[in-house]
């Protein structure tokens, strides 16, 4: 497949960096780390209509520090490079590329086709062992 008008490097600050593909190791990093990302969004919406302002301001300054540190994680440059000398919209945009060059959205929807199929052998398996286990 060819790369025609896709960016393969960006700046971040004064550091070339390749955009990276998402090998398995890689992703565990991510997912681990993206973990916080969904908590904050659970708490927003257990929080108060009343009190959401203030939350999501909280939230923002938080997003923009998770921002910074999954841009350190797959850039492999330290954070505090980052806080010193990169703008928040090369952080945005070095992860857009990122999830465009690895074709996330294809990706995911192909994990949605595989889900059922998985889950139904996963019921069928352990309703196998129930039955084996009754007799």
């Amino acid at each position: 497949m060819f790369n025609l008008g896709r960016k393969d490097v960006v700046m971040l600050g004064n550091k070339r960096v390749r955009v990276p593909k998402l090998t398995r190791s890689r992703l565990k990093k991510l997912t681990d780390h993206i973990g916080s990302i969904g908590d904050y969004l659970v708490k927003l919406f257990l929080t108060p209509e009343k009190d959401r302002a203030v939350f999501i301001v909280a939230a923002a300054d938080v997003s923009i520090d998770e921002i910074y540190e999954l841009t350190s994680l797959l850039s492999d440059l330290p954070i505090e490079y980052l806080d010193d000398h990169v703008a928040f919209s090369e952080c945005t945009e070095f992860l857009k590329l990122t999830w465009e060059k690895n074709d996330m959205n294809e990706a995911l929807k192909n994990l949605g086709g595989l889900i059922p199929p998985v889950a139904q052998q996963f019921v069928q398996s352990i309703v196998s062992r129930m039955d084996r286990a009754g007799k």
